[in-house]
């Protein structure tokens, strides 16, 4: 079991993100990855087999990246995130 560091508000953003932005119901979440411990990255799969991911600070905002961004927009995606989350 891998273990991670995820706050009440970042999971509860991030189900509240997608249920505001495209509804209740056909959504999972099938992946929750943290790279810094100020942003979670979770990783959601429609039931109509698309996917997409949903990043949380450790305040719960929230941003939404497609999975079309690549390995490299995820990584500035958090690296913008995580100096905002920490700015004093």
């Amino acid at each position: 079991m891998a273990y991670m560091s995820v706050t009440p508000d970042q999971m509860a953003s991030a189900g509240s993100y997608i249920s505001r932005n495209w509804g209740d119901y056909g959504y999972r979440i099938e992946g929750v990855q943290t790279r810094t411990y100020a942003v979670t990255i979770f990783r959601v799969c429609a039931s109509d087999g698309s996917r997409f991911t949903v990043l949380a600070d450790k305040w719960g905002n929230c941003r939404y990246l497609d999975t079309h961004s690549g390995d490299e927009g995820l990584s500035d995606v958090v690296d913008e995130m995580h100096a905002k989350a920490t700015q004093p």
